[in-house]
């Protein structure tokens, strides 16, 4: 279809310059049966009407016989997997492979793109009440810790009326992680919404009934039960529904970790991210708002429910059975607990970085968490009681010989074997148990003060920590105020040193 300066000069050259269909044709280089449409045509070709004549084009009755099966395979699609849709060229082999189809490729490809396009799903735009949303999601980046590349695990969350983004990066995507997060989440916002919007995650979610229905984790459950908020969770293979926080943990990735950060520690690099998350608030602007992000953040502190008093346990709670070495396994890693607990049943709390160990309700250990693989962790006061029984065993303890153990301690028990044998190894026990009333610090101090005399005996120590204990206490007297009166008339008798030799026979 020829545009419209076309179709000025061809009525121009026709009704003022006079020139017949032929010569115009010529001129303009366009065929004569153009010239004639144009002439004979009454309404302007203007983009409408262009619109419209093309837009009239129909089908073959081919392309028309095949169009319904077309159109429900699109249908189809949407329900599954964004990566395994069908593709035009795949659309147009299955079409000539099971309905003969005598058509095109090409003509495929644009009917496909045409219909795809009225398939399209609308987007209504959404505004959240202030406290009434959270839409939460993991995500992934490369930091350098300690000098080494690692992938780590971002915990990002964000409240949907202020858009106030929260993130925390763990080593892993594991339950006492995902508890954890929201912990310190809330923690940072300041309350907790109404309800959060999720994927459906196995630390979340047991089973997927039908519809938005789910059978959601216990420890998840406990969560919201401590924090009084509801879950939402979105159907299937539709992270759209929460498109707020996909878009978020994008921007974070790029914003955040580029370049890699390098840092010490995980703390290090969870202090420098919730440092970015207030600078950003700052700077951002709420869309369709004259407020920061930071400004709206802090009226929606106002409809928050408030935090609890206590601090919810994220951490995972394990079963686990007492060893004859006093040790119990937790994902291949063994840590100790007292020896009187061999071959019983205890618990074990599992937190992102610790390991709580409880009997009869009570705490019998703690540990730091490694991640580490088949690795022993033991503490010497665990065993001090069986080393009462078996003193030669302090020699080769793997608990007094972990870098924990101040080597003050491993000097002072080689001297005092050297010089007393076996009964240099029991008298070493006896001290380590003083630790249990003055602590582990006062004791390293008495070790050190006792190691100065050369002098490796239980009782250098034992005075040692007498004159540490007793430092720095002020006797004042007492004024005769405050005196008892039965005290005040008291006189303590000057010695007789004739009784003395009576009683000796007057001997020296």
């Amino acid at each position: 279809m020829i545009d419209m300066a076309q179709h000025y000069n061809i009525k121009f050259l026709k009704e003022v310059e006079g020139l017949s269909e032929r010569r115009i044709a010529k001129k303009l280089g366009i065929s004569r049966n153009t010239v004639s449409k144009y002439l004979n045509q009454s309404e302007l070709p203007t983009a409408i009407n262009r619109q419209r004549i093309y837009g009239s084009k129909q089908y073959s009755g081919e392309t028309k016989r095949v169009l319904p099966v077309i159109d429900q395979w699109l249908e189809d699609d949407l329900k599954h997997w964004a990566k395994q849709k069908h593709t035009a060229a795949r659309i147009y082999k299955r079409l000539v492979d099971e309905y003969a189809f005598k058509g095109s490729a090409s003509n495929i490809r644009k009917v496909v793109a045409k219909r795809r396009k009225k398939l399209q799903k609308v987007f209504i735009p959404l505004e959240f009440q202030l406290g009434h949303q959270f839409q939460f999601d993991w995500g992934e980046a490369d930091i350098i810790l300690q000098g080494r590349t690692l992938r780590v695990y971002l915990f990002c969350i964000q409240l949907s009326a202020s858009r106030m983004r929260f993130v925390r990066a763990y080593l892993h995507e594991k339950q006492e992680a995902f508890l954890d997060g929201f912990v310190h989440a809330f923690e940072f916002f300041g309350g907790i919404p109404t309800e959060g919007l999720y994927d459906n995650l196995k630390t979340a979610v047991q089973k997927t009934l039908k519809g938005r229905d789910r059978i959601e984790q216990e420890t998840f459950l406990a969560l919201q039960a401590h924090y009084l908020f509801k879950s939402e969770f979105c159907n299937v293979r539709s992270g759209n529904e929460k498109g707020r926080i996909e878009g978020t943990v994008g921007y974070i990735r790029r914003n955040a970790f580029v370049p890699l950060p390098a840092v010490q520690s995980m703390e290090e690099l969870n202090d420098s991210l919730k440092e970015w998350c207030l600078k950003e608030s700052e700077r951002t602007m709420v869309p369709n708002s004259k407020e920061t992000v930071a400004q709206m953040w802090e009226k929606e502190k106002g409809y928050l429910q408030a935090l609890p008093d206590q601090v919810f346990e994220a951490c995972k709670l394990v079963s686990c059975q007492v060893n004859k070495t006093s040790l119990v396994t937790i994902e291949t890693n063994q840590y100790s607990v007292p020896c009187q607990f061999v071959g019983k049943a205890v618990w074990a709390k599992i937190f992102v970085d610790q390991v709580i160990i409880v009997a009869q309700n009570q705490v019998i250990a703690e540990h730091s968490r490694s991640y580490e693989r088949n690795q022993m962790f033991t503490n010497l006061n665990h065993y001090l009681d069986a080393l009462l029984n078996k003193p030669r065993a302090i020699r080769d303890a793997h608990a007094f010989h972990s870098s924990e153990i101040p080597d003050v301690f491993k000097r002072y028990h080689r001297k005092m074997r050297e010089q007393e044998g076996a009964i240099g190894d029991q008298k070493f026990i006896r001290l380590l148990l003083l630790h249990r009333e003055i602590g582990l610090p006062k004791l390293t101090q008495a070790l050190i003060e006792a190691e100065k005399t050369h002098v490796f005996r239980y009782e250098v120590v034992h005075d040692m920590i007498q004159q540490l204990t007793n430092e720095g206490v002020i006797i004042h007297d007492l004024s005769r105020e405050k005196t008892p009166t039965s005290l005040l008339d008291y006189k303590v008798q000057k010695s007789n040193v004739e009784q003395y030799g009576l009683l000796t026979g007057g001997k020296k």
